[in-house]
C-alpha cells in the first residue's frame, strides 16, 4: 500500500513563501503606521528608511556595502 502524497511542495513554498511576504509588509506598515502617528517625520525619512529595510531584508545592503568598499577603499 502507498502513502499518499497530496501535497505539492512546490506549491505549499509558493503560498508559505507569499504569506510571510504578506506578514512582513503587514508588520513594518504598522511600525511606520505608530511612527508616524507619534512623531512627524518627513516623507523623505520615511521613503529612506523603507528603502533601508528593504535592503536589508533582501540582503543587498552587505553587497553594496562590499561594493563600495572595493571601489572607493584603500
Amino acid at each position: 500500500m502507498e502513502a499518499m502524497t497530496g501535497h505539492n511542495r512546490i506549491l505549499l513554498r509558493r503560498w508559505l513563501l507569499l504569506v510571510l511576504t504578506f506578514v512582513l509588509i503587514a508588520c513594518h506598515a504598522l511600525v511606520l503606521r505608530y511612527a508616524l502617528q507619534h512623531k512627524s517625520l518627513s516623507a523623505v525619512m520615511v521613503a529612506g528608511a523603507m528603502f533601508l529595510v528593504v535592503m536589508t531584508h533582501l540582503g543587498l545592503l552587505g553587497r553594496l556595502y562590499a561594493l563600495f568598499r572595493r571601489r572607493f577603499g584603500q
